[in-house]
């Protein structure tokens, strides 16, 4: 399983799902380079899902920089998993 889960990955697999369902109608491509339309509509379902997730953390994020007390922010901030506590320990 991939450890990298940023926007960036996401993308980069939404794009390969579109190369796989492309490649349906190429006979020269291998199973492997092919993706089927009931696959890639289940990579845009669980795509959307994560979106979805992230939209959630942006408006927690923006909820904590509208706030006067920085240690509500942080806790904001790490309980939605946005920002890890080591990470604002480097930060401080």
């Amino acid at each position: 399983m991939s450890k990298n889960l940023s926007l960036e990955s996401l993308k980069g697999h939404l794009f390969e799902a579109l190369e796989g369902v492309k490649n349906l109608s190429d006979p020269d491509a291998s199973d492997c380079e092919k993706t089927s339309i009931q696959q890639a509509k289940q990579i845009v379902d669980l795509s959307g899902k994560i979106i979805d997730i992230y939209k959630v953390q942006l408006e927690g994020v923006s909820l904590a920089v509208k706030m006067d007390n920085i240690a509500s922010a942080k806790s904001i901030v790490t309980s939605l998993g946005i920002v890890d506590e080591q990470s604002i320990k480097q930060l401080e």
